[in-house]
């Protein structure tokens, strides 16, 4: 069972008296997690005896390389795949330019991307650069500009047997709605050979991650909206995918028959463009184990304590998650972006959503709401026009932008009615 006072206690940082609401931006680190990056930092330099349960290494590795070891495993736990389906890097940004470079088959003229309005631009960017460099046609799934969420029906016409990726997000970071992967996902495998691409940063701190569930291909998420460090991980369905990629480094000798283990392995590696710190991976495991250990009697594989821990916060978030609103709508000249007619409150329980909350004060930029909140402590994401093509079809933008609420095991009731207040004030 979820308890809020102990997991609110994982977290030091919050003794400073302010007010957190801004996970999805600028999440608050656990001190579980800012104690293994220290640790980390000290000993990755190290000769290597063992970490995180490994009993041996070889010869001339240091404890870094078991870092970035267990940081793969860590991953594979999170999303439901293997240690070596698992690429990391700097964030999912970077990490999907990676792949979209190297993808001059799959994007080549005559092949086509479908991409989606309600995605963030760290998903939308990489595929328009490389889609414009070599030839593909760019499709666009559009949002239901009302609440928010992404109409699955319509990849029926989008996707054809000249689909080479489909991008999508598992849940909009500003709203929160969830989109339906699995559907989207056999509607793209029954008519092409295309990969789907997810983004699952804002549905990995609230949920569990399942990617054969999904039918996902690959699934990218950054770690510091979970309270991690600033890394981002990728991980493919399967490493011989990647043998339709233009990856120069994975080139073997003319004659050599080269281990398809190792193979992959270096295929992995040539997509790791800019190795990241050890010390910080050294935080990746802490961070999958604290989202583990939120309910204190899951037991069993850290699989098996996420797949307890996560729903039992969820569930609290969501609860929060409809005081706020039922609060904001409450004070009246408060718009709450996605509200559905009636309320936005019975909203939140008919559809699928994670504890997102955005809102605008018309006539006030969201730049001068989130400075008053500052004033008072509270600490919120100001959207503003780059940070969101579905703000932006929305005309969100035009009004000066939104506040975006991303709640967190930490926040309490008292969070939320602070925050409301503050609010009220203002309006």
């Amino acid at each position: 069972m979820f308890d809020a006072a102990r997991a609110r206690g994982l977290y030091v940082s919050l003794s400073d008296g302010w007010t957190y609401l801004n996970a999805g931006h600028r999440a608050q680190v656990p001190e579980k997690v800012s104690s293994a990056v220290s640790r980390a930092f000290r000993a990755a330099p190290l000769q290597a005896n063992g970490v995180d349960g490994d009993e041996g290494t070889a010869v001339g590795l240091t404890r870094g390389d078991d870092y970035v070891a267990a940081a793969r495993r860590a991953v594979a736990d999170l999303v439901g795949s293997r240690p070596e389906c698992v690429v990391l890097g700097p964030n999912r940004a970077a990490l999907l330019s990676s792949l979209a470079t190297v993808m001059p088959a799959k994007l080549r003229m005559g092949r086509e991307v479908v991409l989606s309005r309600s995605d963030e631009p760290a998903n939308i960017d990489p595929w328009v650069l490389a889609a414009d460099l070599y030839g593909a046609t760019v499709r666009w799934a559009e949002a239901d500009l009302t609440a928010g969420t992404l109409p699955t029906w319509q990849y029926s016409d989008l996707i054809g047997w000249e689909t080479s990726v489909v991008a999508v997000t598992a849940a909009n970071a500003h709203l929160g709605t969830v989109t339906d992967v699995r559907r989207i996902a056999d509607q793209l495998h029954a008519k092409s050979r295309g990969w789907l691409v997810v983004d699952a940063t804002a549905v990995a701190p609230y949920r569990t991650i399942d990617m054969a569930g999904w039918g996902a291909d690959v699934v990218v998420l950054d770690f510091a909206p979970l309270g991690g460090p600033e890394v981002g991980a990728m991980v493919v369905r399967d490493p011989a995918m990647l043998g339709e990629l233009k990856l120069v480094e994975a080139r073997t000798g003319r004659h050599s028959t080269p281990d398809p283990d190792a193979l992959a392995a270096r295929r992995l590696a040539a997509l790791e463009r800019g190795a990241v710190s050890p010390g910080l991976l050294g935080a990746v495991p802490a961070t999958v184990d604290h989202l583990a250990s939120l309910d204190e009697a899951a037991t069993g594989t850290r699989r098996e304590r996420l797949a307890v821990s996560l729903p039992g916060a969820e569930d609290y978030l969501l609860g929060l998650a409809r005081h706020l609103v039922d609060g904001l709508q409450g004070l009246g000249g408060v718009h709450v972006i996605g509200a559905d007619g009636e309320g936005y409150g019975s909203s939140f329980t008919g559809s699928d959503r994670v504890p997102r909350v955005s809102f605008l004060v018309p006539g006030l930029d969201a730049a001068f709401v989130g400075a008053r909140l500052l004033d008072n402590g509270v600490v919120a994401q100001v959207v503003g026009l780059e940070d969101s093509a579905l703000f932006d079809q929305m005309g969100v933008a035009e009004m000066g932008g939104a506040v975006c609420v991303a709640l967190a095991p930490h926040n309490t009731r008292f969070d939320v009615d602070h925050l409301v207040r503050v609010i009220g004030g203002i309006v």
